[in-house]
Order: C-alpha cells, then structure tokens, then sequence
C-alpha cells in the first residue's frame, strides 16, 4: 500500500521534509518552494513633500522637517512612508 507521507527529501536548508506527491518532493528539492518572509517591518511615517524656492526637497510629517537629496527620494518617502527611526535620527540631527 503506498502512503502520501513516505516521500520524504530534504530542502535547500538540509531539513527533512514529508511531501504528499512527487512534484512537490522535487520543488522543496531544488529551492523552488516560496519561502515566508518572517522579518519584521520598521513602523513608517506618513510624510508630505515640499521644495524649497532654493531647490531643497524636503519632507514633512507634523512640524518636523526632514532635507532629501532629490525628487526622487521625496517622491519615495511620500508614497512608501519615513521609517520611524530615520525620522528621529533626522530630528535629533537638528537639535545640534
């Protein structure tokens, strides 16, 4: 009698793996099975971009200001948002 559980390989990280069919087998074989990405993600800030009339971009989340290098990093902070800690690094840049 042939059983699901008795096609065993091992992964691309040397753990054994019971798979319920062949095809399956082959894919935890080669890497290529999705792997979940368990990392945690740093909090963000929604922020609002501005340019100076000198041509500084810059972002804004509240009062606190945050200089950029250009367009396009303001652009991306604008849609994917600060994380926390560049904020407060930037804040704390200021106070000296």
């Amino acid at each position: 009698m042939f059983r699901y559980d008795t096609i065993q390989t091992t992964d691309t990280n040397g753990n054994t793996v019971i798979c319920a069919n062949l095809q399956s087998a082959i894919a935890y074989n080669t890497g290529r099975v999705p792997v979940k990405d368990t990392t945690d993600t740093e909090a963000t800030v929604s922020v609002t971009a501005y340019v100076s009339p000198s041509g500084q971009y810059y972002v804004m989340h509240g009062n606190q200001r945050m200089d950029v290098a250009n367009a396009q990093t303001a652009r991306y902070y604008l849609s994917n948002g600060v994380p926390a800690s560049v904020m407060l690094a930037a804040s704390l840049q200021s106070l000296k």
